[in-house]
């Protein structure tokens, strides 16, 4: 045998290795020369990332012996399997099998990867902006100098607050309106090592309803390898518009609510809330709530068609009411005037409260609440055969006597216009 080689990681350099050789188990291991070349004239080109690692025997020894190689070398280099060669006589000879041959590799080189996730985090109304960038090497090599940079992009229409994040290192710049850049460098990251970077800014204010867009987009750069991903929110903010008016007819009447999406406002489901006060002397059948409910204020849930005598509370509640985006929701309550045991009366129904009750929208209130429709009841006695010429003094007893008829007149004061009603029952 004159020589053999050994396949090598090509970045290893000839002052980080020590060859050494025993010959027949006896003494100590000697150091001997050796060589480093991606070719030889024998053995052809190393495999490639390799190159030979080549010793030769200069006729250190003859036939018969066992020599032993020792090969050391500085760094930290992964197994590969690789075949060596050898030259005997004239012959180059390879032994190669399946994990016979366990030789130093070169590692692979680093690979940045960086993964962004984020949130919206809703609480009592106000929105939190959540995010975490997760840096990893998932390389064989060590990155240096990883340079970092996060740019946050919203619209105008937002106003957001102070960023609370996970590295105080990295700097912030808000200079620019609608963007938040963070900055820095995170320094050397290990093979299979990693950073992760957490901040949070809340959204202080919305100057209108609408669809906002919140992109977020997190780059790593070092002189070897990139990475970049990004995260888009979609924050909705919605504003709402009540109104309420009444019909009269007869002696039933109608009150109309209307719930409207204002302009831009998305897609939503709200909750109303609803309350109308029967009054002393009046008593009144409920026909319809328009799907919603009503209950005594008192206790309990209001009948339909069912004689109810004032002072009564009643609160209506309508729950999942889906309002498109430039749609409209209505709700009609329908009750009806069965008797009266006073001349003047008033029934008040005022729309108190409208809520969003859609999970991740922000409610920016609804405009025109609470909205008061109020409904005068009046009673008017006249006579169906007054006297003539007139009597200059009448007594009470005598009117109510003499008396045949009255007419009882319903108005309202809604903003639907005025109505007049006639009941023409006997006294």
């Amino acid at each position: 045998m004159s020589s053999f080689v050994i396949p090598v990681c090509q970045n290893i350099s000839a002052n980080t290795v020590v060859v050494s050789e025993r010959i027949d188990g006896c003494g100590s291991y000697t150091s001997v020369p050796f060589s480093l070349s991606p070719t030889d004239p024998n053995y052809g080109s190393a495999p490639t990332g390799f190159n030979w690692l080549k010793v030769e025997t200069s006729n250190r020894f003859d036939k018969g012996v066992t020599v032993e190689y020792r090969l050391e070398i500085i760094g930290n280099y992964p197994n590969g399997i690789q075949g060596i060669r050898v030259r005997a006589a004239n012959n180059t000879l390879t032994f190669s099998c399946a994990g016979c041959f366990v030789v130093p590799q070169c590692p692979l080189p680093g690979q940045l990867i960086v993964n962004v996730s984020c949130e919206e985090i809703f609480m009592n109304n106000n929105v939190m902006l959540s995010y975490q960038v997760d840096v990893s090497n998932a390389g064989g090599s060590p990155v240096d100098n990883v340079l970092f940079t996060d740019t946050l992009l919203f619209s105008n229409n937002l106003t957001l607050g102070a960023i609370a994040i996970s590295d105080p290192t990295l700097e912030i710049n808000r200079t620019v309106p609608g963007r938040i850049l963070i900055t820095g460098n995170l320094g050397t990251i290990d093979p299979g090592g990693g950073r992760v970077i957490t901040f949070s800014v809340p959204v202080v204010s919305v100057s209108g309803a609408g669809e906002y867009l919140i992109d977020n987009t997190a780059s790593v750069v070092s002189s070897v390898t990139q990475a970049t991903d990004f995260c888009t929110l979609n924050l909705d903010a919605v504003q709402l518009r009540a109104d309420k008016c009444c019909n009269v007819n007869g002696s039933q009447i109608v009150y109309r609510l209307t719930l409207a999406n204002t302009p831009n406002s998305p897609d939503t489901t709200a909750r109303i809330v609803d309350q109308l006060t029967i009054p002393l002397g009046l008593t009144v059948q409920f026909n319809s709530f328009g799907g919603c409910n009503g209950t005594f204020r008192s206790g309990g849930e209001v009948p339909l068609n069912e004689n109810i005598t004032g002072p009564r509370v009643i609160d209506i509640v309508c729950n999942n009411l889906n309002i498109l985006q430039g749609g409209t929701a209505v709700r009609d309550i329908q009750l009806t005037i069965v008797s009266s045991t006073t001349q003047n009366a008033t029934i008040n129904n005022i729309l108190r409260e409208v809520n969003v009750i859609t999970d991740f929208q922000l409610d920016l209130g609804t405009l025109n609440v609470p909205v008061t429709v109020d409904t005068n009841y009046v009673v008017t006695i006249s006579c169906s055969n007054p006297c003539t010429p007139p009597v200059n003094s009448v007594s009470t007893q005598m009117i109510t006597s003499s008396a045949n008829s009255y007419a009882q007149t319903f108005s309202d004061d809604c903003n639907c216009g005025n109505s007049i009603l006639n009941d023409s029952d006997k006294w």
